[in-house]
């Protein structure tokens, strides 16, 4: 079991990539904690995980709005007493607009809990892992993030935004043994894409090897489902 009781934190996970990776992590040993803003999935995907025998915390949390992010580290802190990884899955994405008719409420919508989110959850997670001097960060990102799609400019900014963070706090956190990745999924079959593409199970892969002991000193990859095995290695 690759994570065996690691402790792991899934952003987003009531449903979609997130509720696939929450499993997934599950299936090899680790401890959960997922949040997300609709109660009632988050509730059944807890209800699932512990199925599987495995402990699991699930807690409604808007991750673009600082003080329910902080109680929702303290939280897990005084359940579990460490953070071995922490996977930034939540996201959200607009009608498609040219960026002329976009309006400002939905940029600043979009910014907050795909850029903002991370920010927050991932400041709030450091100071955990900097005192362990271990961890894994996984920010989930877009090929939109690095190719340019037209209509798409908010949600485009957002994950062009994310590997820029990503980027940066690798660089920062070395030091730390905290290695830090984004991972760009491809297009999967979930509430974004109006459940058009491959099945969200299909991309775990490279989240359960990002979370692992095995990726140690690997850090400032941008890593795609489908082609990481080969990314790793450039």
């Amino acid at each position: 079991m690759k994570l065996k009781d690691k402790v792991a934190l899934v952003t987003g996970g009531g449903r979609g990539i997130g509720k696939a990776i929450a499993l997934a992590y599950a299936r090899e040993g680790a401890r959960l904690a997922i949040c997300a803003r609709t109660a009632p999935e988050i509730g059944e995907t807890e209800k699932e995980i512990k199925a599987l025998g495995v402990e699991c915390l699930g807690l409604v949390c808007d991750v673009s709005l600082e003080e329910p992010v902080h109680k929702l580290v303290e939280t897990l802190q005084e359940h579990f007493g460490r953070m071995d990884v922490l996977v930034n899955n939540a996201g959200v994405m607009t009608r498609p607009v040219p960026i002329a008719e976009l309006e400002v409420k939905k940029w600043d919508y979009t910014m907050a809990v795909n850029l903002r989110g991370p920010f927050l959850v991932t400041k709030a997670v450091l100071p955990v892992m900097m005192r362990q001097k271990s961890g894994a960060i996984i920010n989930v990102s877009s090929s939109i993030g690095r190719v340019a799609y037209p209509n798409f400019g908010a949600y485009a900014a957002s994950k062009w935004g994310i590997e820029g963070f990503t980027q940066t706090l690798a660089a920062e956190v070395r030091s730390y043994n905290i290695r830090v990745n984004s991972v760009e999924p491809g297009y999967v079959a979930t509430k974004l894409t109006g459940y058009r593409g491959t099945n969200p199970e299909s991309v775990t892969e490279v989240f359960v090897y990002l979370a692992a002991d095995d990726s140690e000193g690997v850090t400032g990859k941008m890593l795609s489902s489908s082609g990481w095995k080969r990314e790793i290695k450039s």
